[in-house]
């Protein structure tokens, strides 16, 4: 049901490359290219039908821990009704049919947990708290949820350095739930229905997986439809056999550089989180691949702050080259009227814009690497574009619980306090009101408050 095919690759072993990514049914996708990262199943700040009006996502990447509570048991995704063939998932999260779903343990970036992985379960966040989900769990969601493509779980250690002990058994965990995976995922009755398997490897280094990796190319490989990598630097030395496997990377890319350093080792998926944190912040992305050919005397910012002062006025588009919805209708001053009024649209609006500069940055690459100029462009990109996204000035859209780590009590509110009671604020303009001088009292008290001159 899902094939790959490499059309392009520099080397046999490790570097970038073009594929072409199909699924029956589904438009096929060109790669190198990203993964929409979601949070509650949906892309943050774009409905369905804008999704599928005004930009061209063509996969998304989906976390089982956004969909669950305490228990797995009984979560209401579980109870949405589908037809033979159907896919739960796809109905639960409205997602188009054309556009891949990829489901996963743990979103991207996954926030910590206090509590540590243990040799049946790994630690989760779920919207009312941290809880475990437990493998075997995982593996029925993946039998009744029917993605288009599940990733096996990964014992990824979140708790700063490891001990080689501790590296040891996140291999053999990972090597262990891969194999379960396997055998009840291929158990299934209808291969229609089957999720192709994207094997999870472990941000450790592959001397340290080494059993592992030898068992994907020989024992697994024909199970296997790719490869979900938690850090870039493991699609090096990867064995032969598994070269034809597409790579899906879940690392947390914080700029365009990152994602141009994972291209050049051969990524072919790629999970962009920045995307939805520029918009949040206010930022349009700006950059293009390898660059403008324009003398320079320092690097441009790879994106602008909307909420400056600067853009107050300005009735330029966000992006001088950018045909999306965002460019062709609206100009910097309004958005940033927007984001100064708080209204939703801002974030939608930048939204579209980021997703459309994304597209046209990985059609530029793909184009770069076919034709062997890659390498000489990723140094143009280098030199033209300063290596960190603009610094956060403005506040974003209301923070969920989930999206940060809490320190424990006493700490600071996440979101300012959007209303307050009615005889607090009476009160608090009444003191006001009352330091100031009114016009009432005779002539003489009027001209001691310096309201009024006697003449």
């Amino acid at each position: 049901m899902l094939s790959f095919f490499v059309a392009y690759a520099k080397s046999s072993t490790v570097g970038p490359r073009v594929g072409r990514l199909t699924r029956v049914g589904q438009k096929a996708i060109k790669t190198p290219h990203y993964v929409a990262t979601t949070s509650r199943g949906v892309v943050p700040h774009i409905s369905h039908d804008t999704l599928q009006k005004h930009t061209a996502v063509s996969s998304i990447y989906l976390a089982l821990e956004d969909f669950i509570e305490k228990r797995i048991t009984g979560a209401p995704i579980f109870k949405t009704p589908a037809k033979d063939g159907e896919s739960p998932l796809r109905k639960y999260v409205a997602a188009q049919d054309d556009v891949l779903s990829i489901l996963g343990p743990r979103r991207v970036p996954a926030l910590p947990c206090p509590a540590h992985n243990n040799g049946s379960a790994i630690s989760i966040c779920t919207s009312v708290g941290f809880s475990q989900l437990n493998v075997n769990d995982y593996h029925d969601a993946l039998r009744t949820l029917r993605p288009d493509i599940a990733i096996t779980m990964a014992d990824v250690v979140m708790h700063g350095t490891a001990s080689v002990k501790r590296i040891e058994k996140s291999a053999d965990r990972t090597h262990a739930w891969l194999r379960d995976a396997c055998e009840q995922l291929s158990a299934h009755e209808k291969s229609s229905s089957k999720p192709a398997i994207f094997a999870a490897i472990p941000p450790i280094a592959n001397v340290q997986q080494s059993l592992y990796l030898q068992d994907l190319a020989e024992e697994y490989r024909h199970m296997l439809s790719g490869l979900a990598i938690y850090s870039s630097t493991t699609a090096v030395d990867l064995p032969q056999a598994l070269f034809d496997l597409p790579r899906m990377s879940l690392s947390e890319p914080g700029s365009p550089h990152s994602l141009l350093k994972d291209m050049a080792l051969g990524v072919d998926l790629l999970c962009i989180p920045f995307i939805g944190f520029a918009s949040d912040h206010g930022i349009a992305l700006v950059f293009e691949f390898p660059g403008p050919d324009l003398a320079i005397d320092e690097p441009r910012p790879l994106g602008i702050d909307l909420w400056s002062i600067e853009n107050e006025a300005s009735l330029l588009p966000l992006s001088p080259h950018c045909e999306c919805f965002t460019c062709t209708r609206h100009h910097k001053a309004y958005i940033h009227h927007l984001l100064q009024a708080k209204e939703m649209l801002a974030w939608t609006l930048l939204q579209i814009h980021n997703l459309s500069t994304m597209d046209r940055f990985f059609d530029a690459c793909r184009k770069s690497i076919a034709n062997g100029s890659f390498e000489e462009d990723v140094e143009l990109f280098t030199r033209r574009y300063e290596t960190d996204m603009p610094a956060k000035t403005g506040s974003g859209p209301r923070i969920r619980g989930y999206q940060i780590k809490s320190s424990g009590g006493g700490e600071a509110r996440k979101n300012e306090k959007a209303w307050d009671r009615f005889d607090d604020m009476a009160q608090q303009i009444a003191e006001a009101e009352s330091g100031l001088a009114t016009a009432e009292g005779d002539s003489k008290q009027l001209e001691d408050q310096g309201i009024a001159e006697r003449v």
